[in-house]
């Protein structure tokens, strides 16, 4: 399901910038643009990660399932007799302004692949002159995208191709399946991009006999070295979470035979989850409805492929998992053959830096590393595990200027 903007877009083009297809126009410099029409969303391009809701200053921005239907015409219309724009290594509504470093950096190093990573790379290249090294521990870039997003929503990855496309460029080597450890000395700056890849923890007696959200969908989406931890049982499983994550599993676990083939996994995947016998899914909220975190559009999206296999339990706090179920701190079990967690992720300390344990954190101010000249951060691991893939290109912007400007008062006389 694609975005779409409202008639009353402001035209600030707020979202023009954060998006990561290069799906909104018309975009500054283009006809039209600033002429008092609405902006608008390309539905043949758009991955749906709501960067553009996100920043909407006036809430223009919606799912295409939740817009007044002449407002998803009126977006669908304006492309129509359009082609459709690749999100190109340096796509941008702006021309490239490469600044000037004087003695600054030459040399960056960027740690990570997935989206904070490689938005950060290309934003070197479009603002800067810097010669870039990329590395990561897998060997293909994509991060959470490549392998955290459900198998169910391939549009979505789409945007791994404009990733790949940046890795190709002449400034920038590659370096996959590389442990960044011993490398950060010889550069003039490094920007750790590494995200937030452990699950948080419930905290109860018997959880490490359940399955994380990320080891399950990694599983589906057949990163290497993962394997499902668990044996699948039904009829019920409890998914504990109330996020879009939570929602992903919930479907995933649902999915009937036509939907199973539809997916972008391995037949091996398909004959397990087809062979697992779960035929009810509870999603279980430890606070109220008004704080889950999920979408309107994520939510309507698993009600609609299973309906009533789904019930959604709120205010509801586990203590303990057996062999029995899931028992809560109201004294109820609930019987279930699986339980799943989706309560999101955190961040660990990298060696060298500073790191808040409490907000998962390595502490910033806008990018730069406190007490650490030289090293920036972006990403989850820069603003906490929240946000979706667009974000992260605004995330990285910031970073991208802290580093520029930085290094320029450094070098100026007198600094």
């Amino acid at each position: 399901m694609s975005y779409v903007i409202s008639g009353e877009c402001c035209s600030d083009a707020s979202c023009v910038a954060v998006c990561p297809m290069n799906s909104i126009h018309p975009s500054p410099g283009e006809p039209g643009f600033g002429a008092g029409v609405s902006l608008f969303v390309d539905p043949r391009t758009c991955i749906d990660c709501g960067a553009c809701a996100d920043i909407c200053p006036v809430d223009a921005a919606q799912p295409a399932d939740q817009a007044a239907p002449q407002d998803v015409q009126w977006n669908a219309a304006y492309f129509a007799e359009r082609e459709p724009l690749e999100a190109t290594d340096l796509d941008s509504w702006e021309p490239p302004s490469y600044q000037v470093w004087g003695d600054g950096p030459r040399r960056v190093l960027v740690v990570g692949a997935g989206p904070a990573g490689m938005y950060a790379t290309r934003e070197l290249l479009l603002r800067t002159t810097a010669e870039v090294t990329l590395v990561d521990r897998s060997d293909r870039v994509g991060g959470l995208v490549r392998f955290g997003v459900a198998p169910d929503h391939p549009r979505t990855k789409q945007i791994i191709d404009t990733f790949e496309r940046i890795v190709g460029h002449s400034r920038v080597r590659w370096l996959p399946g590389t442990d960044a450890a011993s490398m950060t000395s010889g550069y003039d700056a490094v920007i750790h991009a590494v995200g937030a890849r452990r699950s948080r923890r419930l905290g109860i007696i018997g959880e490490e006999a359940a399955c994380t959200a990320e080891d399950f969908v990694a599983w589906c989406n057949g990163r290497p070295g993962a394997s499902l931890p668990v044996e699948l049982n039904g009829p019920r499983a409890v998914v504990v979470g109330n996020g879009n994550v939570a929602i992903d599993l919930a479907r995933i676990l649902l999915s009937d035979e036509e939907r199973l083939r539809s997916m972008d996994v391995t037949p091996e995947v398909r004959r397990t989850l087809a062979a697992s016998g779960i035929k009810e899914v509870v999603l279980l909220g430890r606070r109220g409805p008004e704080t889950a975190a999920y979408t309107e559009t994520a939510l309507q999206e698993l009600l609609a492929a299973a309906g009533d296999r789904v019930e959604l339990r709120y205010h509801a706090r586990p203590t303990s998992w057996t062999s029995d179920g899931l028992t809560l701190d109201s004294g109820e079990t609930i019987a279930a053959g699986n339980l799943f967690t989706a309560i999101g992720f955190e961040g660990q300390a990298i060696d060298g830096l500073p790191f808040d344990a409490e907000r998962g954190i390595v502490p910033n101010v806008r990018g730069a590393v406190v007490g650490r000249s030289g090293h920036y951060v972006a990403g989850w691991i820069k603003r906490g595990a929240r946000g979706g893939i667009g974000v992260n290109k605004a995330c990285a912007q910031e970073t991208v200027t802290t580093l520029v400007s930085s290094s320029r008062a450094a070098a100026s006389p007198g600094s």
